[in-house]
């Protein structure tokens, strides 16, 4: 999943964040140009944004929760339909961690 467009809102989770103190949020609330937004969608989206300011700073992190779009957001998806996403709790990390596998296709 890719995308670009504009948001007016976001909450974003900062990379210092560890296993233990996930915290390091920071509220936007202000007109942003999405530079990059990508990620994987499944039962449990993983997505990370980088956002402009009207200055031209960025700031970027992983999505929670909502993004509210200002002006418009082109989302492209593309499905691996021979592939299946889900987490799995990585001991060294403490997060649940992207594991990708082949699916299993049913007989007809």
């Amino acid at each position: 999943m890719t995308c670009v467009g504009s948001v007016t809102k976001a909450t974003l989770r900062l990379a210092n964040a560890t296993a233990s103190n996930e915290n390091e949020v920071v509220y936007l609330s202000r007109r942003y140009e999405i530079v990059s937004l990508v990620g994987t969608l499944n039962p449990d989206a993983h997505l990370h944004i980088c956002l402009a300011d009207a200055e031209g700073r960025t700031v970027g992190g992983h999505v929670l929760g909502d993004l509210e779009v200002f002006t418009t957001a082109e989302v492209v998806i593309g499905e691996a339909t021979h592939l299946q996403f889900k987490r799995e709790l990585d001991e060294q990390t403490g997060f649940p961690e992207l594991v990708v596998e082949r699916r299993q296709h049913k007989e007809k």
